[in-house]
């Protein structure tokens, strides 16, 4: 089992104990989604201790200080190992084709669409095709011939 340390003062003391130069924790990140309510609202990031600060004596993460960067994670906890159900920030994005969203996501190499096709859809595909077109020439009337 990994640990985890809270933002409290007993916690923020043990972490401090608990550290040493070279030791990765993670740290949870919190994104605003009132732009974009499809990405992840939490995310992990990996930090490294790099030493001691000169003055002070903290432990240190490149310029930020250990006590910082536990009370300035998300969720007020900094854990030993990655949390589980989270993607890090630094990795690569998730596939959107995995997902199941209700969106058209296209077909991959080698998929064949098994779904129905009726006469009504396809004429409104047809009906939404035929607005693309008209409105891409009365686009192309304003510019002229350039």
């Amino acid at each position: 089992m990994s640990r985890v340390w809270r933002n409290t003062p007993h916690g923020i003391k043990d972490f401090e104990r608990s550290l040493s130069k070279g030791m990765t924790v993670y740290a949870v990140n919190e994104h605003s989604t009132a732009i974009a309510a499809q990405f992840e609202r939490y995310t992990y990031s990996a930090h490294t201790c790099t030493g001691r600060h000169v003055l002070t004596g903290a432990w240190m993460f490149n310029t930020v200080s250990a006590k910082y960067l536990l009370c300035g994670s998300a969720n007020g906890r900094v854990y030993e190992t990655p949390p589980p159900g989270l993607r890090d920030l630094a990795g690569p994005d998730t596939d959107c084709r995995n997902e199941g969203s209700t969106g058209y996501r296209g077909l991959g190499p080698g998929q064949i669409f098994r779904g129905r096709l009726d006469l009504s859809e396809i004429e409104r595909m047809e009906g939404h095709a035929q607005d693309a077109e008209d409105a891409f020439q009365k686009e192309k009337a304003k510019r002229g011939r350039f």
